[in-house]
């Protein structure tokens, strides 16, 4: 080997320890980046040519240096696979939780103004009609207490209905985000193929396009996967949201239904985000989904059949004033899922006029005074059941409804926590795996430093030798 091959050997040295002390400075630049993934250089050494040559007359050749053959990046497919999969699993609870959470403070139970506590407030004040049927001060508590009523049942209705309208509204603001998040990694497909067509991995632009594919999956459930051909493609439910270059979009209709924009099917997520919005929004207690309908529908019952026994009952009495046949409360017909009786529910027009202290309805019969019997038998609907209520009492409906919703948002708030803390020990495996080590870098930063130094001092080395070749050799005895 000629000493000027050995220039040669030791520039491959220079060149290799800078490429890896520059790529030790992209990580310790990058540590603190979201989605970073750290890089590793991959180093081979340069095998000796096997031709014929001077080397086989004066010599073994050794090799001819080290080649930097790539920047690989640590990254565990098991673990994003695993994490995205716990992180969809998460999106739908919290989702859930935080909806559950708000239905509950929207019944306000239990507290002094939740619908418990005014349903007992309505029956005490007809047991003092009881005891004093011909005071108009009592009648006027009564009639209080029945707008209070009427009052908390719009007021939570009315409630309800504005956390689904907002519900709804966020559906079709999570769907614009997906559609956003498939615009952009198709995109980022796009530089990845360009860029890799020289050769060289794209692996900053792949830490970006991971990073979107793990917030995407806490929207809506994924599948995705990279063909021999390195085609990126995110599925849904089998349906390409992403097929390389190519994005696909969705959209919400008139009827509230998410659905594929190209095949106009409908979109049906079984987990992230989206389940969680979806199942809270249109939830009405099939296959054991309660959303907001549910709770709708379970309140209207009870506005219903408040309101139509109540009324029965207080039409067959008699008021201080002769009259009979009147409605408390607002007359409802036969039953009919579409109407939002809780909304609608108010105590008579009959009952709020001048004199309508006078119609409330104590007495059984006409003009006795004193008279509290239909008052007794208006007492007696307390603890009576209600067929159009499965046979419950209005307090045992009311406290079951409110027991069950907290019931499912314990379960929920139990689900979010237990998924987040699943999601967190994942990423810190990944972490483990892919995060930056400051410790790490810095061990390996002094050892190409080293490395550095060594080669440049063979140089000088070298440089010495020829030195002596050109300038010492064949002087003596001059």
């Amino acid at each position: 080997m000629s000493t000027f091959q050995g220039f040669e050997i030791v520039k491959t040295g220079l060149y290799a320890s800078q490429q890896a002390l520059d790529l030790i400075g992209h990580n310790i630049a990058n540590a603190n980046t979201p989605g970073y993934t750290r890089q590793v250089i991959d180093l081979s050494s340069i095998a000796p040519p096997t031709t014929y040559g001077m080397y086989d007359k004066w010599g073994k050749a050794i090799g001819e240096g080290v080649n930097v053959d790539g920047y690989r990046q640590i990254r565990n497919l098991f673990l994003d696979m695993q994490y995205r999969r716990e992180n969809k699993s998460l999106g739908e609870w919290e989702t859930k939780s935080e909806t559950l959470s708000a239905v509950e403070a929207i019944f306000n139970e239990p507290s002094n103004s939740g619908i418990v506590t005014v349903i007992d407030d309505f029956f005490n004040s007809l047991q003092e009609l009881s005891k004093n049927p011909e005071s108009l001060t009592v009648r006027s508590e009564v009639r209080e207490r029945g707008i209070a009523l009427t009052d908390t049942m719009n007021t939570v209705y009315q409630h309800l209905d504005d956390k689904e309208k907002e519900l709804d509204s966020t559906v079709r603001s999570r769907v614009s985000e997906i559609n956003s998040y498939s615009d952009r990694i198709s995109k980022l497909n796009n530089e990845i193929y360009r860029f890799e067509l020289s050769g060289q991995p794209a692996n900053d632009l792949r830490d970006q396009r991971n990073l979107l594919v793990d917030q995407l999956s806490k929207l809506v459930n994924t599948t995705t996967y990279e063909d021999a051909n390195k085609n990126f493609r995110i599925d849904i439910g089998g349906q390409a949201l992403v097929d390389g270059q190519n994005a696909y979009t969705m959209r919400v209709d008139n009827t509230g239904t998410v659905k594929w924009d190209l095949a106009g099917t409908p979109v049906n997520p079984s987990s992230g985000v989206l389940k969680g919005l979806l199942d809270m929004r249109d939830g009405d207690g099939t296959n054991g989904i309660k959303g907001i309908p549910y709770y709708k529908e379970q309140w209207n019952k009870l506005a219903y059949n408040i309101a139509t026994n109540f009324n029965t009952q207080h039409k067959a009495g008699y008021g201080l004033d002769n009259s009979t046949g009147i409605n408390f409360f607002t007359d409802f017909g036969a039953y009919d899922p579409t109407v939002q009786y809780a909304q609608q529910i108010k105590v008579s027009s009959d009952i709020l006029a001048d004199d309508g202290l006078q119609r409330i309805a104590a007495a059984g019969v006409s003009a006795l005074p004193g008279d509290n019997t239909n008052a007794l038998k208006l007492i007696a609907l307390r603890d009576q059941g209600n067929t159009g209520l499965d046979g419950a009492t209005f307090d045992d409906f009311t406290r079951s409804l409110i027991s069950n919703l907290g019931v499912d948002a314990q379960q929920a708030n139990m689900m979010q926590k237990n998924q987040d803390t699943m999601v967190k020990q994942v990423d810190l495996n990944r972490q483990s795996v892919s995060g930056v080590s400051l410790d790490e870098e810095m061990t390996n930063m002094v050892k190409y430093q080293k490395s550095y130094a060594a080669s440049a001092r063979m140089i000088t080395t070298m440089d010495e030798l020829l030195d002596t070749l050109i300038n010492r050799m064949g002087v003596v005895g001059r």
